[in-house]
């Protein structure tokens, strides 16, 4: 008779959406073919839906189990004692839960699982395992494919520390556990996943990309927390802190130069740098006091502004797709197993690959994914999966391209051309995100029989000044239809029509005038 009442209630969730019932104290609700959410203990007797549409699954009963099984999950919840199982239609079993009540969630996990995420950590290894602590963010990636994050307060977690196939997680819900489940089974998968249950943030626009100069953070952005360090080990503690959280799902963590106005110039000018290239650039201070690092924070400021349309494309990017700004070397390369072992290095967007050296050294040995690298500050070129010797910047970051990237730069001065810097010889694209136009120009640039071709479809007016690297010096430069363009041996940003080559560097500029809503194509003919 219990179990007919069981069935029958079953039953009747199954015809209302995607909620469906375990047992009297647990309940699934499925929010994607790769994505549920599990609540557990005391349920509220309206359950307040997440998901939107509705998901195809079958549903399998018995005395012994609930199974249900989607295109892309089988979820089998054992009646005794309680637990979930997960795998995917292949046979392979991803997820096992070891234990669970309202005031705790133990898991099973393989010997060579790695974990991922929890927070802003300091810890120089990518993987938690062997950690326990109480994470600041209750997230985290596992390297079988899925991710688990809690709704429920997370007081601690063990990684393996005490027992060497178990995750512990301990919360300090006395009544309700709640946590979501999704699989990719990559990251950036994961995330969008993800971004179907949380609440999507607001595009910060211009002045909140720029160098805050007061202590107010936009809505996406997430402050690290204040380390124990000082002086290099700090900066080292930040920038491993800002990869972990990316991990984590902060979308936009947020670096604070202020912490290091007692640190040596050395380190401040370091600090400074690797700010310029983060998600959001702060400064807490009240009152910065005027003296000789005035120059550097204007220079730094400057620098800001030129990242201004690369900055304002990845924050759209984040709102609408859920993906941080930074990307981890094991989000961006999923297939390279050494890649996804470094913190030490992480992507700013797609294009960008970023080291921060902090503690002074003059060469660091530096692991390349795979692909063509082009070292931002010397034009040289490094071939990727497998480590390499790089000279250390004065100013402490390593900055290197990925050949076939195209990257926009907003000009120094008011009224100067965008520039648009190519690596070929892979083609690149670039979608510039236009917040007065809510759509993006996009720029295309690649070879195509004896010609390097560059396209920028702009929905705004705007002049560019194209930049393409490591190329010689072409015969002519023109429109398809339409007379050549004029070279010239003037310094500084082109007027539109006109190219110069630089044969020291191996750089071809062309300037370029689009008018709102126009395609311009322009041929480097060799």
């Amino acid at each position: 008779m219990k179990y007919a009442l069981l069935l029958a209630a079953c039953s009747a969730w199954a015809q209302n959406g995607n909620i469906i019932p375990l047992s009297a104290k647990a309940r699934i609700e499925l929010i994607s073919p790769a994505a549920f959410r599990v609540q557990r203990g005391k349920l509220p007797s309206v359950a307040r839906q997440v998901s939107v549409d509705a998901v195809e699954r079958k549903l399998i009963e018995s005395e012994s189990q609930v199974r249900i099984e989607t295109d892309e999950l089988t979820i089998t919840y054992e009646r005794k004692p309680a637990l979930l199982a997960v795998a995917i239609p292949a046979g392979l079993n991803v997820y096992q839960e070891a234990a669970a009540s309202t005031a705790a969630l133990h898991l099973d996990i393989k010997a060579s699982e790695g974990i991922y995420g929890l927070g802003p950590r300091t810890e120089t290894s990518m993987d938690a395992r062997g950690l326990s602590f109480a994470p600041r963010t209750p997230f985290f990636l596992s390297s079988r494919g899925y991710a688990l994050w809690l709704s429920s307060p997370m007081a601690m977690i063990d990684v393996g520390a005490a027992s060497p196939t178990r995750l512990r997680i301990e919360t300090t819900s006395p009544e309700t556990l709640e946590y979501h489940f999704a699989f990719g089974p990559s990251i950036k998968e994961i995330l969008e996943q993800r971004h179907k249950v949380i609440p999507a943030i607001t595009t910060p626009m211009g002045p909140d990309l720029a160098m805050i100069s007061m202590p107010r953070l936009p809505a996406a952005a997430t402050a690290l927390p204040k380390f124990t360090q000082t002086g290099g080990a700090l900066l080292c503690a930040d920038a491993a802190a800002m990869a972990h959280a990316s991990l984590s799902g902060s979308l936009m963590p947020a670096f604070d130069i202020a912490r290091y106005r007692s640190a040596d110039d050395a380190v401040f000018a370091r600090a400074l740098r690797l700010g310029t290239f983060s998600p959001i650039l702060y400064d807490s201070a009240p009152d910065p006091q005027p003296g000789p690092r005035s120059e550097m924070v204007e220079a730094a400021r400057t620098q800001r502004r030129r990242l201004s349309h690369f900055l304002l494309t990845y924050a759209d990017e984040a709102r609408y797709r859920g993906y941080p700004v930074f990307h981890p070397l094991r989000m961006q390369f999923p297939r390279d197993p050494e890649a996804g072992r470094r913190i030490d290095a992480f992507m700013f967007g797609d294009e960008f690959l970023l080291s921060p050296v902090c503690d002074g050294a003059a060469k660091k040995e530096l692991y390349l994914p795979m692909g063509l690298w082009t070292d931002w500050n010397t034009g040289q070129v490094h071939t990727g999966r497998r480590t390499v010797s790089i000279d250390v910047p004065q100013d402490g970051l390593i900055i290197l391209l990925k050949n076939g990237s195209i990257v926009p730069l907003s000009g120094v001065k008011a009224g100067d051309p965008t520039e648009l810097h190519y690596f070929p010889r892979n083609g690149g694209e670039f979608f510039l995100y236009e917040p007065e136009a809510s759509d993006y120009s996009q720029a295309h640039a690649g070879p195509a029989a004896g010609i390097y071709r560059m396209e920028m479809e702009s929905k705004v007016a705007r002049r560019y000044e194209w930049v393409i690297h490591h190329m010689d010096k072409p015969v002519a430069v023109q429109e398809p239809e339409g007379p050549p363009y004029t070279e010239t041996t003037a310094e500084g940003p082109l007027a539109p029509r006109h190219w110069r080559y630089d044969a020291a560097r191996r750089l071809l500029h062309v300037g370029i005038d689009a008018a709102a809503h126009s395609d311009v194509i322009v041929n480097a003919r060799y």
